[in-house]
């Protein structure tokens, strides 16, 4: 379990509802199975009615309980009406759509048992959740709405009521004059900063707003239709400079030159197309803007958000010495949260969406999502994917992005069949790296979907997919491929169910399952990933051969030429402990190393050649190998061994290449490389003293 996570004692109240019988689960085999881990169990006919909630309200005041399991439908919003009467927070209701989700779309067998399975986990979510801490951001009142008329016009207009809205846009056509609003005409270039302090780098448009007067003109100058008219002139993309209209403008207002301008704001709005990155506090709207308002004015002044991360950089491989190392996260980031300041990573709260692609992708697991870190996720596969009595086959893990929690809901609601898929949802499936995946199998999944959204950030054929990586460790042990990656869509839940249809019947029963699933005594994604591949090896019986070079992937092997003088420096810059020193050579563990390049940007001599490749036979056998050796040179006056043959040449010849010094001459500095760092000392003082005499 992460940091923010421990087992806390709590009285959990569950209360099940039939749906007037409609459901094919059998609740009094869920109520016999479950009983035993909850302070209370409660089935209902109609639990969302107000016979049901009476139940509720009544069991909370009897039973103290101070967390709430209902599985019912998705009427959220009743049961938390009801529990905050009673002095509960949204956070202390679990809801899970048990009709939708199970009774509705399979039968009997399949429903109850994955019906057990998910009120289990959703016992292990309340007992291993986070402490919610929340910080302040001063968001301020200055909204820029960005877009064309006349939307962009009615928007500033409203906005204005409630803020210091300016509103840029490239063409004044239609426009009149606003009311406690500043217009600017030209177009975004760029923008940069956070919520609350964006700084929009504009390019002014032709025509100063300040000085134009509306006489036409320029207008009746031009030859181009370049020229449109409004509550002040433009000029748009048709213009070809001849600058007939800067001759013709009586004020001095057109002025032909790109010219830029500094535009502060809190929160962006934004119509039509935007080029630049997406990150909170840029809202984008289409034909109706209104769920966008909304958001702008609800953010409005001071608001407290939710801390997303738990960040431990120690061992972080992004840079050390002014040495630029790995980037992964950084690359990754969808909405700009994760940006450099020299060697150094730099995670922005505000900006984090809580989306968990930097926990998924930094292969040692150093950023870990609060409400799902690693421990957590792999708490609830073991439950998800335990093994029962009446188990499901075949057995497959959904890990599946919770916005698309609504095609399932669409899936039930139309009451399409499909074989009962077990669904763990995540903030997006980008969290999902290829630890949790083989996990997965590891516990005896037969196959693993991962469900995305329609607006996921994250392409789904992403060359450094998770889906890719699992499917090719798996293939190494001659397990097949056994991961997909699908799409959601509540509108036509019908592509989910047949997605799903076809890959559970492409498959065949996993032999891991048979086996006995190893204990993770660390979850960082690297540790899980050699304990894994180890793991499979032993249980399949194969020793892999396949090997991909110049990988995607983060792996890499290490080779060092004679040039090599046994220094530290990779060692010392190596973050995961793959180089070791050891007197006078250099071993390496190729399972731990990242592929983040220090040691070969860092290494004085350039005696260092990093090459990525993917090599599943090391993977699974950790084996030190030794890289560079050189004998060790003991000192001619105590006989201790203080430096390496490979060092001593590489000192001699810098030496030789120099003309001395003035207390030393060439030759003596040679002579006293013979002695260890103690007797050198001795031995120089000697010299001198002697030169002095």
């Amino acid at each position: 379990m992460g940091a923010t996570e421990s087992k806390i004692a709590m009285n959990i109240g569950m209360f099940l509802c039939t749906c007037n019988k409609t459901s094919s689960i059998d609740f009094k085999e869920l109520k016999r199975s479950i009983r035993k881990e909850v302070e209370i169990i409660q089935i209902h006919d109609l639990l969302c009615q107000e016979d049901g909630l009476a139940y509720i309200i009544d069991d909370i005041r009897r039973k103290e309980l101070d967390t709430i399991i209902i599985g019912c439908t998705s009427k959220k919003r009743i049961f938390e009406e009801v529990v905050g009467r009673m002095g509960l927070k949204s956070d202390d209701i679990i809801l899970l759509n048990l009709r939708e989700h199970c009774g509705w779309v399979h039968d009997e067998k399949g429903a109850t048992e994955k019906a057990k399975r998910l009120l289990l986990a959703a016992i292990d979510r309340t007992k291993t959740r986070p402490k919610v801490e929340r910080f302040i951001i001063d968001v301020g009142y200055d909204v820029l709405v960005v877009g064309d008329l006349p939307l962009g016009t009615r928007i500033a207009r409203e906005l204005s009521k409630l803020a210091n809205v300016q509103l840029l846009t490239k063409s004044t056509g239609g426009l009149t004059a606003l009311e406690d609003v500043t217009i600017h005409i030209g177009s975004v270039k760029d923008v940069k900063g956070r919520m609350g302090d964006f700084s929009v780098e504009m390019v002014k448009g032709k025509v100063d707003p300040e000085r134009c007067i509306s006489c036409g003109l320029c207008e009746n100058t031009c030859q181009k239709n370049a020229i449109q008219p409004g509550l002040v002139y433009s000029i748009n993309d048709l213009c070809d400079g001849c600058g007939a209209c800067v001759d013709a403008c009586p004020t001095g207002a057109i002025d032909l030159r790109d010219r830029e301008e500094m535009i502060k704001a809190g929160q962006i709005m934004v119509i039509g197309d935007w080029t630049h990155p997406v990150q909170t506090g840029i809202y984008l709207c289409g034909d109706d803007p209104s769920s966008a308002v909304l958001d702008v004015v609800s953010n409005l002044g001071e608001i407290k958000k939710r801390r997303a991360l738990d960040l431990n950089l120690e061992n972080c491989a992004c840079g050390k010495s002014e040495i630029i190392g790995c980037e992964l996260c950084e690359v990754a980031c969808p909405h700009g949260a994760i940006t450099r300041d020299g060697d150094r990573i730099v995670f922005d709260e505000v900006a984090c969406q809580a989306c968990g692609v930097c926990s998924a992708i930094c292969p040692i697991s150093l950023p870990q999502l609060r409400e799902c870190s690693d421990g957590v996720m792999y708490s609830q596969m073991e439950i998800l994917l335990g093994k029962t009595k009446k188990d499901l086959y075949p057995k497959v893990l959904l890990f599946a992005c919770s916005e698309c929690e609504a095609t399932l809901d669409s899936a039930g609601r139309k009451r399409l069949q499909y074989p009962p898929v077990l669904p763990l949802f995540v903030p997006c499936v980008g969290a999902v790296s290829e630890a949790h995946i083989l996990r997965a199998f590891d516990l005896g999944a037969d196959g693993a979907l991962l469900l995305r959204c329609e607006d996921c950030p994250h392409e789904i054929e992403d060359d450094r997919s998770a889906v890719e990586f699992s499917n090719m460790a798996l293939g190494a042990f001659g397990l097949g491929e056994r991961v997909k990656q699908i799409q959601g869509d509540a509108d036509e839940p019908e592509i989910f169910v047949n997605s799903v249809m076809d890959f559970v019947q492409a498959l065949s029963p996993s032999p891991l399952k048979k086996k006995k699933p190893i204990q993770l005594d660390k979850t960082a994604k690297r540790s899980v990933i050699l304990d894994l591949v180890h793991a499979f090896s032993i249980k399949t019986g194969v020793s892999p051969s396949l090997v991909e070079e110049d990988t995607r992937f983060p792996f890499a092997d290490i080779a060092i030429s004679e040039k090599c003088t046994i220094c530290n420096t990779c060692m010392s810059m190596c973050p995961t402990n793959a180089i070791i020193r050891r007197e006078n050579k250099i071993d390496f563990i190729y399972g731990y190393c990242i592929s983040c390049g220090l040691c070969e940007k860092a290494c004085p001599e350039e005696a260092l050649k990093l090459e990525k490749v993917l090599d599943f036979a090391k993977l699974v056998d950790l084996k030190e190998s030794t890289l560079a050796e050189s004998e060790l040179v003991k000192c001619e006056e105590c006989g201790k061994a203080f430096i390496t043959q490979a060092a001593l040449e590489w000192t001699s010849n810098v030496i030789r290449g120099s003309k001395g010094t003035d207390e030393f001459s060439m030759e003596e500095q040679l002579e006293l490389l013979k002695y260890c760092e103690d007797c050198r000392a001795v031995r120089a003082l000697e010299k001198v003293m002697g030169k002095i005499k």
